[in-house]
């Protein structure tokens, strides 16, 4: 048996079934009836026809009308890190609640996406971005191919470049997690980050290297950079040979998330006990079982993509271009368990 292909309701099935001109319905179901002059007995008719016969809005039809399609995009690195996945979670209930839908799109961290990325969001008439940078990739790059779109970016930020950014105390907490392992005893400490030119990696590893350095602290032997393609292979191989007995390692702070799994699980591995042979603050909650509480910088999701959100509102629907820049106060977190 075939199956009948279901009728798409018109805006003037509606106003044939209440008796209204097409335009009343159109008033009612774009929230203008004021603006029309339409009775509330008569808004109230049209919207329980439009429930019952089950009118979907033409989003397309709407955006081309009204210039704004009500859809934002998320562009973010990772969608498998938990701290990605967290922010994509929080923003897109923070959008809905808006009234506003949201495409979330994952880089990689391959540049060579970017580009068509971009090139497809345009096409698709986003009203505007929020972006988590690739990494490794140059300013002047994200300049050539930034469209005339609003955009803002999230956790990770250009020094020199005008746009809108949301991100954490990188510095400040960065100092306050060194100072934590200083105040348990620490002195030999390993720092463990990427090699990367983005400010937010740079901001922790100079509030790393202050702190120690104020503290006649500071081995430069014992920061390691490693490349996010190869991070698993590169962080293993340096915690292999620097936690060697004569190293005298005693303190480890890691620069992200991904790190700070990868560090906890290699050291488990290596039968070293976690906060007795070696201290450990992460940045990010550590999910690995270790049966030991892990400190760590805890960052306010909720707040960045509140912020992030009505930061790129204010730029879709103000014609005013200045960049605006956002800092959130993380925290530290001590006792987990």
């Amino acid at each position: 048996m075939v199956k009948k292909k279901s009728h798409k309701v018109s805006m003037q099935n509606i106003a044939d079934a209440v008796g209204v001109a097409r335009s009343t319905v159109s008033f009612v179901l774009n929230g203008k009836e004021k603006e029309g002059r339409i009775s509330k007995e008569i808004a109230q008719k049209v919207q329980a026809a439009a429930k019952a016969m089950n009118y979907q809005i033409n989003e397309l039809a709407r955006s081309l009308r009204t210039g704004s399609s009500n859809t934002i995009a998320l562009v973010i690195a990772d969608i498998s890190d938990p701290f990605f996945g967290t922010l994509a979670y929080y923003l897109q209930e923070y959008a809905e609640s808006k009234g506003y839908a949201m495409i979330i799109i994952n880089t990689g961290e391959k540049q060579e996406r970017l580009a068509p990325i971009i090139t497809m969001l345009t096409n698709r008439q986003v009203d505007g971005i929020i972006m988590v940078p690739v990494s490794g990739i140059e300013e002047g790059k994200i300049e050539q191919i930034n469209p005339d779109i609003p955009m803002v970016f999230i956790d990770r930020y250009f020094k020199t470049l005008n746009t809108s950014r949301v991100c954490i105390n990188n510095y400040e907490v960065s100092k306050m997690a060194t100072q934590l392992l200083i105040r348990k005893g620490c002195k030999r400490i390993v720092f463990i980050s990427y090699r990367e030119s983005l400010m937010h990696l740079q901001d922790r590893k100079r509030g790393f290297v202050d702190t120690l350095s104020a503290n006649h602290l500071l081995d430069e032997s014992l920061i390691c950079e490693v490349d996010y393609h190869n991070r698993q292979v590169e962080t293993v191989e340096f915690l292999k040979k620097i936690l060697e007995p004569a190293n005298h390692i005693d303190g480890i702070l890691t620069a992200t998330g991904g790190l700070s799994s990868i560090a906890i699980r290699c050291m488990a591995n290596m039968g070293i006990k976690l906060q007795s042979d070696v201290q450990v603050v992460a940045f990010g909650r550590v999910d690995t079982a270790v049966g030991v509480s892990i400190p760590y910088v805890k960052q306010p999701m909720e707040e960045i993509c509140r912020y992030s959100f009505d930061i790129l509102m204010n730029r879709i629907k103000s014609s005013d271009s200045k960049a605006i820049d956002c800092v959130v106060p993380a925290s530290i977190v001590t006792d987990q368990i």
